[in-house]
């Protein structure tokens, strides 16, 4: 039999087995590929979150550095921008202004250990315990940890005892610099600043400006990513990125630094000499709203801010507490009814010194009946039942409006962390006595930042300014966003205001107020002594108060003092009024104000 093979056909028969074999092959390769690449992406994934852990949630900046690991991802930490206030003097006759520090940052170093490189942890303790100050035992569990690529010893190490040590060159022990907020003022201005505390394991700001402006001062980081030795230096073959740090913005704040300095220094003495629980403070430019000095007593050092031991003294009294702010609210409920026209200073009513009003019985504060009066004699003696004949005149619609268009109830917008809005709830609750108490500041509460803005209608012809106290932002890039003066609104006429302006002047030279007065000058303010409510009944504590501008005619400051339960004056008149006369006798000197014409 004769065969015959068809070559042709067996190559087609070869070359799909070959096919189908290497089609097998390469989808076995395939699946090999995939299960490996996805191994490696899961592993690479769990690297990646590791490094950002280490380096950016926990801020192990230095440990990086000294773990001598092959794969490093270097984190660039930003500066965080720093805060100023103006510092104002005269040279050579000529009026000059620089920017001084209030928070910055200082360079200190850390002493850090890698174990696995001391040969002798006995000696290395023995050598660097005195020189931190440490205990020697508890240092050498610590240096004897085998294995173990870095631990750290000591942070806020001086320049100079950094030197020394490094001079002992001790193997395994290393330093180097790191960043600490430092506040050079100390207790000056605490509660406007706030400080840099942790929350949790990361470092942020806390109350104040540190708080309000955290993510503006803290900036933006960067990184460098790529291949290092075991010495820690970049491989230069090795696939590097690199993303620059951006540096926190730079915050200049309004306040004046000799002004701060002296009025919280008087405030101070004057706290502890009225043995008052708290005292406050608040000078405002009223034609602006600028912020020249807020102080609060007591205060703080945010350099030792832990060993604080009431956290309360971290809350800024002038925006954070609110409180009823008894008679200094009179003026305000004069002003709506002089503006309405409803009411002349030489108006009068008939004083009968108790008035029923629901099932309650209102009586002055002296207890008296004091006959015939005037609406400026109202003011002068500070008469309960005066502001409620004023405020029934104007009706609860009318008082209400104004109370509002005055920024009561509501934030007033400054820029600093932990601000209240004050409660005027009552306002909307049935019966006439609600309004009829809040004509003369209780019932209600406020901040004493709002009683100043409120009373810049009076200080400023009618117009109501927003208080500020960040003057400019300088961005990284030197970029500078100023702060512009903001008029929220008119709120009574300039006629009324003016009439306002001199009745309070009468306040201060005839009425509760004559120790804020100031030798030829006019002060207008008013005082104001409110009991403190607990438990829904009043006590007999007081909060004492007394709000004010001076000269008449152009003021350059409106300025509110405000002690919480003093215990030596029974009124503010013995209180602060002497405060609001002996800073505001630094003020006009220090502005050069001319003492008004006789």
């Amino acid at each position: 039999m004769k065969i015959t093979i068809d070559f042709s056909r067996v190559i087609d028969f070869l070359k799909q087995f070959k096919k189908k074999h290497y089609s097998a092959q390469r989808a076995k390769r395939d699946g090999r590929m995939i299960f490996l690449n996805w191994l490696f992406g899961i592993l690479t994934f769990f690297i990646i979150f590791r490094l950002f852990d280490l380096q950016l949630i926990n801020h192990g900046y230095y440990e990086a550095l000294a773990s001598d690991q092959h794969e490093i991802y270097k984190s660039l930490f930003p500066q965080r921008g720093e805060i100023f206030v103006k510092d104002q003097y005269v040279y050579n006759g000529e009026a000059k202004e620089n920017l001084y520090p209030l928070a910055m940052n200082k360079e200190y170093n850390l002493v850090y250990a890698q174990p696995k490189y001391i040969t002798d942890p006995q000696v290395t303790a023995q050598k660097l315990a005195p020189l931190l100050g440490m205990d020697e035992t508890k240092l050498l569990e610590t240096l004897s940890k085998k294995d173990d690529p870095y631990e750290p010893i000591k942070r806020k190490v001086e320049d100079e005892l950094a030197a020394e040590i490094m001079k002992l060159n001790l193997t395994g022990i290393r330093t180097a610099p790191e960043n600490y907020r430092y506040y050079p003022e100390k207790n000056t201005g605490a509660q406007i600043l706030g400080f840099i505390g942790y929350q949790g394991d990361n470092l942020t700001g806390l109350y104040g400006a540190e708080g309000y402006f955290n993510n503006e001062l803290t900036g933006q980081m960067g990184g460098i990513s790529g291949e290092g030795d075991n010495g820690g230096l970049w491989l230069p073959l090795s696939t590097q990125g690199f993303k620059p740090a951006i540096d926190g913005d730079d915050i200049v704040l309004t306040i004046d630094k000799t002004v701060e300095y002296e009025v919280c220094r008087i405030l101070d003495e004057d706290t502890k000499l009225y043995e008052a629980t708290s005292g406050t403070v608040i000078v405002m430019e009223p034609s602006t709203g600028k912020i020249i000095a807020m102080c609060t007593s007591p205060n703080f050092d945010p350099n030792e801010y832990s060993k604080v031991s009431d956290v309360g003294v971290f809350n800024n009294t002038a925006i954070y507490e609110s409180y009823e702010p008894g008679s200094i609210f009179k003026p305000l409920t004069m002003a709506m009814a002089i503006d309405l026209g409803l009411v002349k200073p030489d108006d009068t009513y008939v004083d009968e010194g108790e008035l029923k009003i629901d099932e309650f019985t209102i009586r002055n504060s002296d207890l008296l009946a004091h006959g015939t009066q005037t609406m400026v004699q109202i003011l002068e003696k500070s008469l309960n039942l005066g502001a409620i004949y004023v405020v029934k005149k104007v009706g609860r619609e009318n008082f209400q409006k104004y109370v509002q268009e005055m920024g009561f109830g509501q934030l007033t917008g400054i820029q600093l962390d932990r601000e209240m809005p004050g409660d005027i709830r009552s306002l909307n609750y049935n019966g006439e006595v609600f309004i009829a108490t809040a004509s003369y500041g209780q019932g209600i509460t406020t901040t004493p930042l709002q009683m100043v803005q409120a009373f810049s209608v009076i200080a400023n012809n009618g117009d109501l300014v927003k208080p500020y106290i960040i003057d400019e932002i300088i961005k990284a890039d030197g970029t500078v966003i100023k702060s512009k003066p903001q008029i929220k609104k008119q709120v009574i006429s300039s006629k009324t205001a003016t009439i306002l302006s001199s009745m309070m002047v009468s306040v201060i030279n005839n009425g509760h107020g004559e120790k804020a007065s100031v030798p030829g000058y006019n002060v207008a303010g008013k005082t104001g002594t409110a009991q403190i409510a607990e438990n829904g009944k009043y006590t007999k504590k007081t909060n004492h108060s007394l709000i004010g501008f001076a000269p008449l005619e152009k003021p350059a400051f409106l300025m509110l003092v405000k002690y919480k339960e003093p215990q030596k004056g029974t009124y503010a008149e013995s209180t602060a009024a002497p405060t609001f006369g002996r800073i505001a006798r630094f003020l006009l000197n220090y502005y050069h104000v001319e003492p008004d014409a006789k």
